[in-house]
């Protein structure tokens, strides 16, 4: 049959053939891409089309090339990609509904992709068929993967955990007009996105709700569901996202605090890019000296700066303190604590930060892992090279009189003794018990004494 292209959106078309139109996939690629490559195997998975709370299939009839492009088409349907829609917290709301009922009927949403969701004129929701948009992302060029696919996965998470991701992703762009993990290459993404790299929605929208900004948080961790998403949406698209009952005094301190957390995580970003950039420099100049450096490194003009608690509560102050243990932000646990009670645990969160920078600059990676995904993976003994380290199970609850209780279970590396081994080890687990005392210092709370419990 001879087509020819009617109308197009991004990653699909409409084409006509003897007076009968279909919908296509619009591959971007030539045929000469499909050579060798059983195309009836990338056509036996059918398409989905989630309309109200049902399930549809879209089957493929056939492949035509029209102008160099090689189009997988099916039977007619009208709308557009979700690349090429106006993201809204309704479409959004809409997109949030259909992942969910294809979740929940164990149906195969693969990688994500703005073009291979179609939303249709009448309000149904088109997966493109699986198979065939594995093939074309596995296939896309560079520039293309990174509109279309790269900022809306995480690698290493999937199903539930994979989507909420790609939900979250989409919705910080909504809230605050910026991408959470901009780059300028695939690998640079991957990069922020890998770490949680990111900048706060509050930097651009401080009266942003608690629970929109903690499931951001949680999704970009690997660790939000589908569920809550779909929970938060309602919310949104029914009252906002923004907290009106937050004055504007609490609203400035927000600002402040955020600006501060912001400021610390640009500069460590870049010194992670010039631990990477300088690499060869560095190694002529000896690590031992790039160590000290950054151990010791201290702007003057952060002795100028407001502390990053101000404002904050005795509780808040506290959950910074030992969110510190996770981000390795040692100029937030400084704010958070005396020099002489934080002493042990200042030097060693920043001896593991610059050893997970010097390793970053060398090897690519941190070669750290997080003790809760550690532990939600199945703790699995870990090889020689990477480390458990940080705390898990983390509970907190007030005992009065500027007095708290944390109780938590403190990951280490195992103590090698054949630094040649190569067996994989269990980190060492030490349950901690410590009680923190409290008191105010230049108008802004600090932890000033810490009774820590081995048990």
């Amino acid at each position: 049959m001879d087509f020819t292209i009617s109308s197009t959106s991004e990653g699909s078309a409409l084409i006509e053939s003897s007076g009968k139109t279909y919908l296509a996939v619009d591959s971007g690629l030539k045929n000469r891409a499909f050579v060798g490559v059983d195309t009836s195997r990338l056509q036996s998975l059918p398409g989905l089309i989630v309309s109200g709370g049902e399930i549809k299939n879209w089957n493929l009839q056939g492949i035509t090339e029209i102008d160099g492009h090689t189009l997988f088409y099916g039977p007619e349907l009208s709308g557009k990609t979700l690349a090429a829609i106006h993201m809204t917290p309704a479409i959004l709301e809409k997109l949030a509904q259909a992942l969910y009922i294809v979740k929940d009927r164990n149906l195969p949403v693969r990688q994500f992709s703005l073009s291979s969701v179609f939303f249709c004129d009448n309000g149904d929701i088109l997966f493109f068929p699986p198979r065939l948009m594995e093939f074309l992302n596995n296939h896309r060029v560079r520039q293309n993967s990174m509109k279309m696919i790269v900022p809306w996965n995480k690698p290493g998470i999937g199903g539930d955990e994979a989507r909420a991701f790609t939900l979250a992703s989409l919705a910080y762009i909504i809230a605050t007009g910026k991408e959470p993990f901009p780059g300028e290459s695939e690998e640079e993404i991957e990069k922020f996105i890998s770490s949680v790299n990111y900048a706060s929605p509050l930097i651009f929208e401080p009266r942003l709700s608690e629970e929109f900004v903690s499931l951001i948080d949680l999704s970009f961790r690997g660790k939000g569901s589908l569920a809550l998403w779909r929970n938060l949406l309602k919310k949104w698209n029914d009252s906002g996202i923004v907290d009106a009952s937050l004055s504007n005094e609490a609203v400035k301190d927000r600002e402040l605090r955020e600006r501060k957390r912001e400021d610390a995580r640009v500069r460590k970003t870049k010194a992670g890019f010039f631990l990477t950039k300088n690499r060869s420099r560095l190694i002529a100049a000896g690590i031992a000296v790039l160590i000290i450096g950054l151990v010791l490194q201290a702007p003057i003009s952060k002795l100028l700066e407001a502390p990053v608690t101000v404002g904050m509560t005795q509780e808040e102050v506290v959950n910074l303190y030992y969110d510190s243990f996770r981000t390795l932000d040692t100029e937030a646990l400084e704010d958070t604590i005396t020099a002489k009670a934080g002493k042990g645990d200042i030097n060693e969160i920043s001896t593991i930060y610059v050893t997970s920078r010097v390793r970053t600059s060398y090897e690519g990676s941190t070669g750290l892992l997080d003790p809760e995904e550690w532990i939600a993976a199945g703790m699995e003994p870990v090889p020689p090279g990477t480390q458990v380290w940080g705390i898990s199970g983390l509970k907190i609850k007030t005992l009065g009189n500027n007095t708290f209780e944390a109780e938590y279970s403190k990951w280490s590396p195992a103590v090698v003794e054949d630094p040649d081994s190569s067996k994989p080890m269990m980190p060492i687990e030490e349950k901690t018990r410590d009680i923190l005392h409290l008191s105010m210092d230049k108008d802004v709370w600090v932890i000033d004494r810490i009774e820590r419990i081995k048990k």
